[in-house]
This record gives C-alpha cells, structure tokens and sequence, in this order.
C-alpha cells in the first residue's frame, strides 16, 4: 500500500493517512518477524533431520534400502488382498455346482492375475466363458432340472404284453400249461 493509493480513496487529511501508513508498517514488521521465524525453525528442522539420518546411516549403513524394500512388500501385500477380494467380489453371484469346483475357480482366477482397475477385473468375463466352455460341470446349468416323480404309462391290468403273449406261446408249443 502506498500513500498515493490512500489519497486516491478520497482521505486527504495527511495526519490520517500517516496513522494509517504507521498501522500498515507495523502489520507488516509483524509478519516480516513471523516469516522469520518460521524460516529460522525450518532451517533448525532440516538440519536435524540431516543429522538424524547421518545417524541412522552409521547405525545402519542400508536402512533406505531395508524401508524402501518394506514399502515394497507391503505395497504387494495390499495389491494381492485387494485382487483376491475384487476376485471374490466377481464370483460371488455365481452358482457352483460344490464349494470345491469354486474354490478351484478362484484359484485358477487368482492365479490368472487378470488386470486390476477401479476394483474390477479387467477380461474377467471372457475368462468365465473359457471356464465355462472347459469345466462345463464346475457350474450349476441354467436349464431346469428334470422332473422324475411322475407315473409312467404302462399296459392295463390283465392286459396281455407282446412279451407275455411270446411267453405264452412257447409254454403251448412244449407243453406246458400256461400260467
């Protein structure tokens, strides 16, 4: 801010615009100190944190190498759980025909590693349908179940078959009497 820009707003009493330039100086002192400090506890920081890993590297000469290696390992820890769940996820409308053949689904999904994006498998229906054309009986079918609980249509009573009427006629022919 400067003097000119408080004329330009119409206060043209020089007292008012000296107290006004000395409120504004003092903010800016203030902010200026605060600045400084802050700067001077940064630097302080960053300093100890050098020191800090001179330390560490005299404790442990490979201590970035043993961190960034954990890192690693539980980065793939969380990468394999969220692709067995997102494998779960997929199959869990699924019927089959025993707990076995899913398990043996999963397993063969698991060990697949499709691609995994936005918690979904990437190729997993065309997966499935490979599955499905090469284990057909690891599935439940869609086809209605056979009814087997019907009578079934048979001769009448004292209703003589082809097979009684040939028995029959072989008794005659050698003798013996019908039954």
């Amino acid at each position: 801010m400067k003097r000119e820009d408080i004329t330009a707003l119409g206060i043209g009493d020089e007292a008012t615009v000296n107290k006004i330039m000395d409120l504004h100086g003092a903010d800016l002192e203030k902010q200026k100190n605060t600045i400084t400090t802050l700067t001077a506890e940064r630097d302080g920081l960053k300093t100890q944190l050098g020191e800090a890993n001179g330390k560490l590297a005299g404790y442990d000469p490979e201590w970035k190498t043993k961190a960034a290696t954990a890192q690693q390992e539980a980065d793939g820890k969380v990468a394999a759980l969220q692709y067995e769940f997102a494998a779960a996820t997929a199959v869990n409308g699924m019927k089959f025909t025993s707990e076995s053949a899913k398990k043996a689904f999963l397993a063969d999904l698991v060990a697949k590693k499709l691609p995994l994006q936005d918690g979904k498998l990437l190729g997993y229906d065309d997966f499935t349908k490979s599955y499905k054309e090469t284990d057909p009986g690891a599935f439940v079918s869609d086809a209605p179940a056979p009814h087997f609980g019907g009578s079934t249509p048979g001769p009448a009573a004292d209703t003589l078959t082809g097979n009684d009427k040939a028995n029959a006629a072989l008794r005659e022919a050698f003798g013996r009497v019908s039954q």
